[in-house]
């Protein structure tokens, strides 16, 4: 009666499964491995992606580190500190005369009227053709 069972077991499982509990077992694990497989490359491939933005912002911030180092070279020279006096302090050297002109307003400015504005009749391309053609 026992047989008989796991026998009718069998059979049904043959029926609903074309593949015996062995070939069933090693397709599991077959599948598994590539589930395992694919999801090691997808965390590879996300990790490779993060790395490429962190080198980005190293290589951002080690422009920004020149950039700046550049710049306190810059303001440690004589001639910045000397054109800071200047600017700022209104220092200058003896013989110098220093003219402070004051800043041009909206409604001082007047338009240049010198030049009256001629009309061109014939197209800018038609005088090209016609200066290096019909000379």
């Amino acid at each position: 009666m026992r047989i008989t069972f796991f026998n009718n077991l069998k059979d049904r499982l043959e029926r609903i499964l074309p593949m015996t509990i062995g070939s069933l077992a090693l397709f599991v694990i077959v599948l598994y491995a590539f589930f395992i497989v694919g999801r090691t490359i997808w965390v590879n491939y996300n990790s490779n992606k993060e790395i490429d933005k962190e080198a980005v912002k190293v290589e951002e911030l080690e422009n920004e580190i020149v950039y700046l180092k550049n710049q306190i070279n810059y303001y440690q020279t004589y001639s910045y500190k000397e054109k800071e006096a200047r600017a700022k302090l209104g220092y200058k050297f003896e013989g110098e005369n220093v003219i402070a002109l004051p800043i041009d307003r909206q409604e001082d400015k007047i338009e240049d009227r010198s030049m009256a504005e001629a009309e061109i009749k014939v197209p800018n391309y038609r005088l090209w053709w016609s200066y290096f053609l019909e000379s």
